[in-house]
Formats: C-alpha cells, sequence, structure tokens
C-alpha cells in the first residue's frame, strides 16, 4: 500500500482535478494519439469528440484521488470500466504506455506544479490502479 505522504500528496490534487480535470484528459488523449496511434482504435472516437471520453476519464482520475486510501469504494467501477477493457482487447502492457502519457499530460498540464515528488506519488498510485485492472481483466478474459 501507498506511505502516507504519498497518498496526502494525491489527495492534495484533488481541487485541481475538480477545475482542470477535462483539460488534463483531453491532453492525456491527444499525447496519446500522437506518440501512440495503434491504441487509437480502442476508443470510442465520437466520445472523443463530444467531450464525454475525456470528461469521464478526469471523473475517475478524481475519484481514484479522492479515495486513495480506500480505493475498494470505487472498486464497482473499477470492476465495470475492467469489462470495457475487455471488450476493447486492453492488454497488461498497454498500461505502462497509458501511465507514462498520463505523468506527461501532468507535467504539461501543471507547469511548475508538477514536482518530481507530485509526479513519483502519482506514478505509484497508477501502478496500484493499473493492477487492480488487469488482475481483474485477467479474470473476465479467463471466465471466457
Amino acid at each position: 500500500m501507498l506511505e502516507q505522504k504519498t497518498i496526502d500528496i494525491i489527495k492534495s490534487t484533488v481541487p485541481f482535478l475538480r477545475e482542470n480535470g477535462t483539460e488534463l484528459t483531453k491532453e492525456f488523449y491527444r499525447m496519446l494519439f500522437i506518440n501512440h496511434p495503434e491504441l487509437q482504435g480502442m476508443f470510442d472516437m465520437e466520445k472523443q469528440k463530444s467531450g464525454q471520453q475525456p470528461t469521464n476519464l478526469a471523473g475517475a482520475i478524481l475519484a481514484v484521488a479522492e479515495n486513495i486510501d480506500t480505493l475498494e469504494k470505487i472498486l464497482p467501477a473499477i470492476e465495470k470500466i475492467g469489462v470495457t477493457h475487455v471488450k476493447k482487447n486492453v492488454l497488461p502492457e498497454q498500461y505502462p504506455i497509458v501511465g507514462h502519457t498520463l505523468l506527461e499530460a501532468m507535467k504539461t498540464i501543471l507547469g511548475d506544479l508538477a514536482t518530481d515528488e507530485l509526479l513519483e506519488a502519482w506514478g505509484k498510485a497508477y501502478e496500484i490502479i493499473a493492477k487492480i485492472f488487469i488482475d481483474i481483466e485477467d479474470n473476465i478474459y479467463k471466465k471466457q
């Protein structure tokens, strides 16, 4: 589990995410599609254009930040997203790409506020969330 200092750093980003989460996720998707166009087919481009997908992702990231010390509260939502990931054939090796891109988007949007400490904390949090997703999705793939 995460150290209290890491939890505190993640929770300190909640106000930013409430105000700027969609800006962050729009930048994330922009960077992801430029640097990894092979992943674009996994996303609903109509939801990209309408802004629904960036808004949904921003909400998910905010939920993680708010509940980083009680992830069991958001486990049902994670499981639901995991089902969607399996339908899109998301693979474990794609999670590091997404994590790296998310941190790069944070650097871009936060600028000088994206300290090494903040990025390290979010990197640790992402590793935990990615592991949860990978485990859930592995179980679903095995049942198929």
